[in-house]
């Protein structure tokens, strides 16, 4: 059984996390990048494969538009998979047990999962350039335990899961410094096309498009200015990454 990659990473951390574990397998693996929205219209048929799927966690939940994909457009013959959320050094709370309950609606069992921490997407001081060595040697275990025998996991987190992130009234997205000039780059990772749209009701905030800016775009909300000295002040020790297997 070989394995297949499946991802939502708007910057980088969780296609990094599952790509770090494919390639210690030594094995073959096939890649999906579903983060673009032009990518998750499109319809995915599996079969015997062993599925690697990565995300980061929002709000202590599976990205919504990732979960809404897997439910809607992917279907599964034969398979079983494991789940690496990557989390901004905060939490990853029900992260891991929704995408357990998405997949095995889909007849697809859980043999293995990973809390990853990272640097969070809001504020370079949370996390600070994780995924580090120490992330990467928890995903190398993974790789090495996913060649040998496998069972099935049930990682820890809550049912019911916790609630939605409250939608931003009035809605919001990077605004442009004066002068500033958005690259191509940063349309191409918007996951919802919402910059080349310019439309705040459909961004989701994860802050892809800031990092490729150069600077030229930054949040000018209020809300995001608090919650991120929240994050500062509160999240800078060290959150260990952590395995789940049977």
């Amino acid at each position: 059984m070989n394995y297949t990659l499946l991802t939502f990473s708007p910057t980088g951390q969780s296609k990094a996390c599952a790509l770090a574990v494919a390639k210690a397998t030594k094995q073959e693996f096939v890649e999906h990048d579903v983060t673009h929205f032009i990518q998750r219209e499109k319809s995915l048929a599996l079969e015997d494969t062993t599925l690697i799927v990565s995300y980061p966690v929002h709000g202590g939940r599976v990205p919504a538009l990732f979960s809404q994909y897997l439910t809607d457009r992917v279907s599964c013959t034969n398979c079983k998979a494991l789940a690496i959320a990557s989390f901004g050094n905060r939490a990853f709370e029900d992260a891991l047990v929704e995408m357990e309950d998405i997949l095995e609606e889909k007849g697809v069992p859980l043999i293995g999962a990973a809390s990853i921490g990272c640097q969070h997407s809001y504020t370079g001081k949370v996390g600070s350039k994780r995924p580090d060595f120490e992330d990467f040697q928890v995903l190398d275990r993974l790789a090495v335990y996913l060649n040998g025998e496998t069972g099935r996991v049930h990682p820890p987190g809550n049912r019911p899961y916790k609630q939605d992130l409250p939608v931003a009234d009035p809605p919001y997205m990077p605004t442009l410094k004066k002068g500033g000039k958005i690259s191509p780059q940063c349309y191409a990772v918007c996951p919802t096309g919402s910059l080349s749209k310019e439309d705040p009701t459909i961004c989701i905030h994860c802050c892809a498009c800031i990092q490729f800016s150069n600077n030229d775009l930054y949040m000018d909300n209020p809300w995001f200015s608090d919650f991120t000295d929240f994050l500062e002040d509160t999240c800078q020790e060290r959150v260990d990454s952590l395995l789940y297997l049977p």
